[in-house]
């Protein structure tokens, strides 16, 4: 079939993948207790295209983060003629995403349950193909603020700061069926899902759950949230000040007031064929060199002297890790250091680029790969086919933070990502988008 006769054609489906009540939310490291119940559903909704020659599945999940390994059973389960892209919504309202034998029987079978529907929501979408068209426009919102304060003493921590990089756009992509109703439609925005604080025991999409809710009772179709690089990026919002669920629908319904004034003014039709896929992983360097068989563990004394533990109480992390952030990572001497492996997505639907990172990305290097690249629309998302925590500019390497000094040793790394790691990875992708 030449490429000039292809169709594009499109299903879309969703399960709902809450946790059951007592099981641990994650995204704030003061919780002591497992989840009260939910307040509003966790969904899965794939997006299946299909152009004739290739097929691709884009899930997008209300997860804070889905842990590589779990990926990897997802996509398994389908089989190499779905590749599939699993997007997190980043909510810090939602489940531990991972469990192994150490895990209790309960976070064990919910991830066995969540890997299930997962599947499942493509397999509907699958059985749904009807010819669809695609269209594009992009709006404002702004609700995010930039969360990179900096101290009088020179020091950066998770504050406010107000003349920092912020990624107001909103990319807008509808998918349409034959008539001209939406199947579905892509919304892609930077700010992390924190409107609930470390507080709230009731599971919740966050103000991604609103937004979504909003523009598809007014839009019809269902909604993917695709989370822009929002690592350095808070919602506008001091927790404590008034209901946190009344602040939860009113961020959502500005953003949702971006998507909505978006497609009002009319979208731009793309070409949305042909469908290729790049699916890899991009080596990122740690400040440690591999001199030893194993990665040391420093992570021990690190997270140790960040809890306040004395000397003697250091192999206690791994307990405390194994119960709220039982991540299971990769990291391997190359090169005479040791380094991680970051998933990396490059698709394309015709005009359309996906670039996603399987990292909590800051949002000047989403707003690079989108400027630079050579394709007509391109979006980006982060948190999506695993995570290796946070990955910093060089200049936020150089002022160091929350973000670039501690969260790595929550992954168990030796030491933090190297100073270099957004440039290799901005390269390799840049280099997949071609001229």
């Amino acid at each position: 079939m030449a490429q000039t006769e292809r169709q594009l054609r499109a299903g879309v489906a969703r399960e709902v993948i809450s946790p059951p009540r007592g099981l641990y939310l994650i995204g704030y490291g003061d919780r002591t207790k497992g989840n009260q119940g939910v307040h509003d559903d966790l969904t899965a909704t794939a997006l299946v295209l299909d152009d004739g020659q290739s097929r691709l599945a884009l899930v997008a999940c209300d997860l804070l983060c889905l842990n590589e390994f779990v990926v990897d059973r997802v996509r398994r389960r389908l089989g190499e003629g779905t590749p599939a892209i699993v997007a997190c919504s980043h909510t810090h309202a939602g489940p531990i995403a991972y469990a192994d034998r150490r895990s209790r029987p309960a976070r064990r079978a919910y991830i066995e349950t969540l890997v299930e529907r997962i599947v499942r929501a493509v397999r509907r979408a699958e059985a749904a193909l009807t010819p669809v068209t695609l269209a594009w426009g992009q709006g404002e919102a702004d609700i995010a603020v930039n969360r990179r304060e900096r101290r009088p003493d020179g020091s950066v921590v998770i504050g406010v700061n107000p003349d920092g990089p912020v990624d107001r756009s909103v990319g807008v992509v509808q998918v349409r069926r034959a008539d001209g109703a939406p199947l579905a439609t892509l919304v892609n925005f930077a700010c992390h899902g924190t409107v609930l604080g470390p507080d709230n025991r009731l599971v919740s999409a966050d103000w991604i759950g609103a937004m979504r809710a909003r523009v598809e009772e007014a839009l019809g179709g269902r909604v993917l949230f695709l989370q822009g690089a929002t690592a350095n990026l808070n919602p506008d919002h001091q927790w404590g000040q008034g209901d946190p669920w009344e602040a939860v629908r009113a961020l959502g319904e500005r953003v949702a007031q971006g998507v909505l004034e978006t497609v009002h003014r009319g979208l731009t039709p793309l070409t949305g064929v042909p469908l290729r896929l790049h699916q890899g992983e991009v080596w990122l360097p740690l400040e440690a060199p591999a001199t030893t068989p194993r990665p040391p563990r420093t992570y021990r004394k690190a997270l140790a002297k960040v809890a306040g533990l004395p000397f003697f109480l250091r192999p206690a992390v791994d307990f405390l890790l194994n119960q709220r952030y039982p991540w299971r990572s990769r990291v391997e001497a190359r090169e005479g250091v040791w380094q991680v492996p970051m998933r990396v997505n490059v698709a394309r639907a015709g005009d359309l680029a996906l670039v996603t990172f399987g990292a909590e990305v800051f949002t000047e290097i989403g707003m690079a790969i989108k400027a630079r690249s050579p394709a007509p629309v391109t979006l980006f998302a982060s948190v999506s086919d695993g995570c290796i925590g946070y990955l910093p500019t060089a200049e936020a390497h150089d002022e160091g933070g929350y973000e670039v000094d501690t969260v790595p040793f929550f992954y168990r790394f030796p030491a933090r990502l190297a100073r270099e790691s957004a440039q290799i990875a901005v390269d390799a992708v840049l280099e997949v988008l071609g001229p």
